[in-house]
């Protein structure tokens, strides 16, 4: 897609005017922490986004783009803040700039101002991961199957095949959940059919022989056919035995009916009833004591995405120090618990069935006889019964939520408690029908098929609903199954893919000791399990065995090969921000090696706070000589300040412009212990061991000049030895030169550190200084190309063994070290 050949930062984050040449080449931004690298990054996700993640989105609280992407000093003038970048196409020879500000941050100025341009913009745009810290890449790595898959699908953009998976799933699921009330209450009104016909098993047959009885009575012809629309009072209305809707009770049918409430209301309290209530109520309340319990289902959901936040060494909050290794180690043993607590939530939610057919029928039983007392002579009042079943119901809709555990708690308490004031009115509406008359044996037949008629209709409206909505899941559940099967089938293809390219990339990294490494990228409906080989001992997920170095570069080898899936030759630009730190030492050179020899295409913009493993990837070829940039420090009114000899020496300069000698000499010497410590690595000086790394002056520079010395009398005794005069008099020449440098520096050496160390600096004026400047400039510039297009560093190759050759990065520059045999 694109390449970035310069930017330029104003006024942005912790930057007041910064300018950095890509040159389209990869590229690295090294310093300590607070230098700066980070808004660099910042700087190129806004140019080319108009956002700056880590400025955006979850956790970032009161933070915004808008209010704290301008610098500091220039937060109430957002149209200060700005970047300008200078973009090439490699594949159409094309070179445009963006000029983005803080104030318009999504209406960038584009030169030239072309469609073309502008998708290309929006394409980059697309694909935010172009720019990657390592906390966003361990997420590839360690989290739970389902997170994983989201990440991986999101920067797959599949994510949208995840999201339509889910919402299926919610729709077969919220259709399944219909089923069950459903099937309790059909079952119930097949319950009241049967007894209103009198048979034991609902059969056409059956029903038809028992209906016809009492049509015969009537003097009405029988019914041969049951469909779906038959009556079984077909024919009263127009026999004239049934003018009008009967308003009498039937009491043979009101009987059968107390008789079954009777029963249930017995069920309700009888004591296996009462035991699994009790049995219940223990097991709840013992989870209820569970503090987690509560909030499980948020929480749950919450610590899973929360594994994706805890890869780094501070809160992303609050920058508090914690523990990593405990910190992860809690939030997993909570999930852990919360993985208990479901089951056993939905294995007492299942043992509570019972209770919930048993209140689907009480219900039912309840409102067939609470219809009676309206029809009785006197009226029954039955508000007390309508009231018990509003209660049951209640108590029932708390024990099928189960959520709150308070709530289901209180519901099994008072499971089987029958109010009086019901069991009263039940009474009476016993006596009361116990008194009716009994019907002639047509009244009865008539009555019988009233019944049976509007309990047969009932039945048929319910078992209808229960149809549709197993219809409903079924379909649903077809789509769903069929959908996750056929989308899990090229997710498969995918990661298979992405698998063996995967471990390619991992085993050229780690090719000394897992030369034999594969990993098993394994989609199932909703995740994707990561399973890698440790030394042949079978598959287990990457925090299993391998440690945080190897896992880091895991993350950097999946990372590439989902990008190099998603682009492939379009993949050509791409920003790791401080990711390369997290590899182990043993491995960060062939990380370098990696990039350079799988990914020529891509551009590497790599911010790093370590100088060895910047020596890393100018000594592999990763990035040029040059192609750098290297910031000592960073104060809030300049900005970071670079580690390059036009900074160093400019500020040099306009210090002892300003009579600061003391400045000038600190910097200075600062900027010779940076620059000898680089100098003894690419000659590969011997320099005495500091285990904890903080070489001086002292013990850097004479060891770089001995070094030096020694390889150029090496090279003019091979020269000498091949008999190559000119190779030898330039030798000579540059010997002599470098001498003389040295000399100069010797000489005045020894003002620096008075100049520093005892406050004597007073004592010099500038133009004693100046001379000290531009001795140790002159000598440190022997220790490069002398060719203005190269500046590179002379380095030894090869870097270790029997020395060879003295060499720069431009090769203008070459000395051979081995004499003729």
């Amino acid at each position: 897609m694109i390449r970035v050949e310069q930017i330029v930062i104003k006024e942005f984050r912790g930057i007041r005017d910064l300018t950095i040449n890509f040159k389209g080449e990869n590229f690295a931004v090294c310093g300590p922490n607070g230098t700066g690298k980070s808004g660099v990054v910042d700087a190129l996700e806004f140019a080319l986004t108009g956002n700056i993640s880590r400025l955006s989105g979850k956790g970032t609280g009161e933070v915004s783009v808008k209010d704290h992407a301008p610098h500091v000093d220039s937060r109430n003038r957002p149209d200060k803040a700005k970047v300008i970048l200078t973009i090439s196409i490699p594949n159409q020879s094309k070179t445009f700039t963006v000029t983005r500000t803080v104030k318009e941050p999504l209406t960038p100025t584009v030169v030239p101002d072309e469609p073309a341009i502008h998708e290309v913009l929006r394409r980059v745009a697309s694909h935010p991961e172009f720019a990657l810290s390592r906390r966003e890449l361990i997420r590839y790595v360690i989290s739970a199957p389902g997170d994983r898959a989201k990440e991986v699908q999101a920067l797959l953009q599949l994510d949208q095949v995840e999201n339509l998976r889910t919402t299926l799933q919610k729709i077969a699921n919220a259709y399944q959940r219909d089923i069950n009330p459903l099937k309790r209450e059909r079952e119930e009104t097949q319950e009241q059919l049967l007894r209103a016909i009198e048979i034991s098993d609902l059969s056409p047959e059956k029903l038809l022989a028992a209906v016809n009885v009492r049509r015969a009575l009537l003097g009405l012809g029988p019914i041969a056919v049951l469909t779906a629309s038959t009556s079984l009072r077909d024919g009263i209305v127009a026999a004239g035995t049934d003018t009008v809707r009967p308003t009498r009770v039937p009491k043979s049918q009101a009987v059968a009916d107390l008789k079954n409430l009777s029963e249930l209301i017995g069920r309700l309290a009888s004591t296996e009833t009462i035991s699994l209530c009790q049995t219940l109520l223990e097991e709840v309340t013992k989870l209820n004591a569970d503090p987690l319990v509560a909030d499980s289902v948020t929480r749950e959901r919450f610590l899973e995405s929360a594994l994706a936040f805890i890869d780094d060494e501070k809160c992303p909050v609050c920058d508090t120090p914690w523990n990593l290794v405990e910190l992860k180690a809690i939030v997993t043993n909570k999930l852990r618990h919360f993985e208990e607590i479901t089951k056993k939530r939905e294995g007492l939610q299942q043992q509570s069935e019972p209770l919930l057919v048993l209140v689907t029928e009480l219900r039912s039983a309840l409102a067939s006889v609470e219809r009676y007392g309206a029809l009785l002579t006197p009226v029954v009042n039955v508000r007390p019964i309508q009231e018990f079943k509003s209660s049951i119901a209640s108590r029932a809709k708390m024990i099928e939520d189960f959520l709150p555990l308070a709530a289901t708690i209180t519901a099994l308490g008072k499971y089987s408690e029958v109010p009086a004031n019901a069991s009263e009115t039940i009474a009476a509406l016993e006596t009361a029908i116990a008194a009716i008359p009994e019907p002639t044996e047509q009244d009865a037949a008539r009555d019988y098929l009233t019944v049976c008629q509007e309990r047969l209709e009932a039945y048929r409206r319910i078992s209808l609903r229960h149809k549709q909505a197993e219809e409903r899941y079924a379909v649903t559940k077809k789509i769903y199954d069929t959908y996750a099967t056929v989308s899990t089938s090229v997710l498969e293809g995918i990661y298979k893919k992405v698998e063996k390219d995967f471990s390619e990339l991992y085993r050229f990294i780690n090719r000394n000791d897992e030369g034999k490494f594969s990993a098993l990228l394994t989609p199932s409906i909703g995740k994707l399990s990561f399973g890698v080989d440790f030394y042949g001992r079978g598959f287990f997920p990457p925090g299993a065995y391998h440690s945080e170095g190897h896992q880091d570069g895991m993350g950097i080898c999946l990372y590439l090969a989902l990008m190099r899936y998603l682009l492939g030759d379009s993949f050509t630009f791409a920003v790791l921000d401080d990711v390369l730190m997290s590899v182990d030492v043993a491995h960060r050179r062939e990380v370098c090696e990696l990039l350079k020899k799988e990914f020529p295409k891509t551009q590497f913009i790599l911010t790093t706070h370590d100088q060895i493993w910047l020596r890393h990837m100018k000594s592999v070829g990763l990035i040029s000589a040059r192609a750098f940039i290297h910031f000592k420090n960073w104060n809030v009114d300049v900005g970071p300040t670079e580690w390059s000899n036009r900074d160093v020496w400019q500020e040099i300069d306009s210090a002892l412009n300003k009579n600061d000698v003391h400045t000038a000499a600190g910097i200075l010497r600062h900027y010779l212990e940076f620059i000898s410590l680089e100098i003894c690595h690419c000659l590969r000086a011997p320099v005495e061991l500091r285990a904890d790394a903080q070489f001086q002056l002292g013990d850097l520079l004479p060891a770089a000049i001995g070094r030096f010395r020694s390889l150029l009398k090496e090279g003019k005794a091979s020269a000498q030895s091949w008999g190559k005069a000119d190779e030898l008099a330039a030798i000579t020449s540059r010997e002599a030169e470098f001498s003389k440098c040295v000399q100069e520096s010797l000489v005045e050496q020894w003002q620096i550190n008075p100049a520093i160390h005892y406050n004597n600096w007073a004592d010099f004026q500038p133009a004693d200084f100046k001379p000290v400047v531009q001795s140790f400039r002159s000598l440190t510039e022997s220790f490069v190309c002398p060719a203005v297009e190269c500046g590179g560093m002379l380095y030894v190759l090869p870097e270790r063994g029997k020395r060879e050759e003295v060499r720069c990065p431009c090769k203008a520059t070459s000395i051979n070290l081995i004499k003729k045999p």
